[in-house]
């Protein structure tokens, strides 16, 4: 996060930056325990903890981390107010309705990339650019109808947003999670939006008794041990989703050793040449690559060798990164002005290691 507007957190008889309940070891094993998922979900390896034990992460960087003295958080849904246990919670993250200070500055600056005065318009593309990942939601939500002044920005301020997420993925990295307007609970089953109800957290560790204002909490977190399974995912390869243009991101990453799975159907029409293709390709239209046009094929990260598909396609991940999906096209033909409509479509199955 590049931002830090929200006001220090209290502490009740003590000021402190981060504090540990448990040993250094312990400590040393959560704080690195956290790595970017690859697919599937990775089981936690920290050591067993207990059931109301919470690291809260906040905006100023710092960690609190203990006992809170609660059973459960109480979050108020369009369903009712659900009680959920601290020992189901994965993670925590308070949305912009509980951040108003932070929802204000976002709106008054896209108001301020219009602004009559130059420097006030760099000042504030460079502040949401800034901002990152985190308003990330906000602006693919935002339909502008300002100046094309501000709509230009806004298009280079995403772009530079896209470009940061997609770059964090092909690092095997976590990207930091887009803000919401409603607070969110992660459990191992699933997520709730909705509004916690609790505004502050007692925490009791070595240290003392603290205590944490909800609005001060970038995210909180918990080790959950989690049963590692496989993941699947279907998507869309449009007509023209050619590797010498754009392919499609699944976003996906993939895990050297993962095992991995790919069924697709689906009819492309070539418009220009009076036919079609299935992802198994045409014998008659070049290759790209030694592989057949019109054949579905697959990359792993922004320059992992182009491998085909086809209708069916299984084996192990030889190398970690995100998995990419587009159509085999001769290239004399990406240049001109052809016309391909229809999609494919593929079921993918990803297998860590060990899941069942």
């Amino acid at each position: 996060m590049k931002v830090n507007l929200i006001r220090p957190y209290k502490f009740i008889g003590l000021t402190i930056i981060t504090c540990m309940l448990f040993t250094a070891n312990t400590v040393a094993a959560q704080e690195s325990a956290d790595p970017a998922p690859a697919l599937g979900n990775q089981a936690n390896t920290a050591e067993q903890v207990p059931d109301n034990f919470i690291r809260f992460h906040m905006w100023d960087g710092s960690i609190v981390a203990g006992l809170v003295t609660m059973d459960v958080i109480s979050i108020k849904t369009e369903f009712g107010v659900l009680d959920v246990p601290v020992s189901r919670i994965k993670k925590l993250f308070p949305g912009l309705n509980s951040f108003p200070e932070l929802d204000k500055k976002i709106k008054d600056l896209i108001t301020q990339l219009s602004d009559k005065d130059f420097a006030k318009r760099e000042t504030a593309h460079r502040e949401l650019t800034n901002m990152g990942l985190q308003i990330r939601k906000q602006l693919q939500d935002l339909n502008s109808d300002g100046s094309a002044e501000q709509k230009k920005r806004l298009s280079e301020i995403r772009q530079a947003i896209e470009e940061e997420f997609e770059d964090a993925e092909e690092e095997g990295e976590s990207p930091e999670r887009a803000l919401i307007r409603g607070d969110s609970i992660d459990t191992p089953e699933f997520s709730i939006v909705g509004k916690i109800l609790q505004e502050t957290f007692t925490v009791n560790s070595k240290f003392g008794q603290l205590t944490v204002e909800l609005s001060d909490v970038k995210m909180a977190d918990r080790p959950v041990q989690e049963k590692i399974s496989a993941t699947k995912k279907t998507v869309k390869i449009a007509s023209d989703a050619f590797f010498q243009r754009t392919p499609l991101n699944t976003r996906l990453r993939v895990t050297k050793g993962d095992k991995i799975s790919i069924k697709a159907d689906g009819v492309v029409q070539w418009t220009n040449w009076s036919t079609s293709s299935t992802p198994e390709g045409l014998s008659n239209q070049g290759q790209f690559q030694g592989i057949s046009s019109g054949t579905l094929c697959a990359r792993i990260g922004s320059s992992g060798k182009i491998f085909k598909i086809g209708k069916e396609h299984s084996g192990v991940v030889k190398q970690s990164g995100t998995l990419y999906l587009g159509i085999a096209i001769q290239d004399s033909y990406v240049q001109q002005n052809y016309r391909w409509t229809g999609n494919y479509n593929a079921k993918i199955r990803v297998t860590p290691a060990g899941a069942e």
